[in-house]
């Protein structure tokens, strides 16, 4: 697994990178923003935790734009009226927003949650592009039932068979032979 580190200070960058390391955790250490959104377009990370206090721009901006550039959640740490201030926004991001001073205790658990979070996201979006798919194949099988009904006279369960027959001798996906069937026949 692989973490973006943003903190202006090296000793910041080290506290969270050994904190990470406890966890496991390989961390890309960067001191700007700049260099963060380099690093992050680089490459894909697990998690990110970003230092509010950065030289070129506020972190909250940082957190926002690598948490909707990479679909992963992250941590965010700020003074606790600055970190009060962003939680709502954040939290919609699926950022998590801790006050200093924290605990390395703290950091750790922060960090299992969030990549616990990031993998059941990612998990919930396999399933959904799988089951997109599965709904575009229905469509095109429909559509090809419904040219078979209309222009060979098919019930739809002849329709739906001869799709399928077709499929298994040709060793090729229904989706396929959906698509050659609504070809043939409405061009024709």
């Amino acid at each position: 697994m692989d973490a973006l580190v943003v903190a202006s200070t090296e000793k910041q960058r080290h506290a969270i990178s050994d904190v990470l390391y406890r966890a496991h955790i390989d961390s890309v250490l960067c001191s700007t923003a700049a260099e963060a959104r380099r690093a992050s377009f680089c490459r894909p990370f697990d998690v990110f935790v970003v230092n509010s206090e950065l030289p070129d721009e506020h972190g909250n901006l940082l957190a926002v734009d690598i948490a909707e550039a990479n679909d992963i959640g992250g941590i965010y740490i700020d003074d606790y009226t600055r970190a009060e201030k962003f939680t709502d926004v954040l939290g919609n991001l699926g950022i998590l927003t801790l006050s200093r001073p924290i605990t390395k205790s703290a950091l750790y658990d922060s960090v299992r949650l969030i990549l616990a979070a990031n993998a059941r996201v990612r998990a919930l979006k396999t399933k959904n592009d799988e089951l997109s798919a599965k709904l575009e194949d229905l469509k095109y099988i429909s559509r090809a039932k419904i040219v078979l009904m209309r222009t060979l006279g098919y019930t739809e369960d002849q329709a739906h068979k001869h799709i399928e027959k077709l499929s298994m001798d040709r060793r090729v996906s229904r989706r396929k032979i959906a698509v050659e069937i609504v070809k043939t026949y409405e061009e024709a």
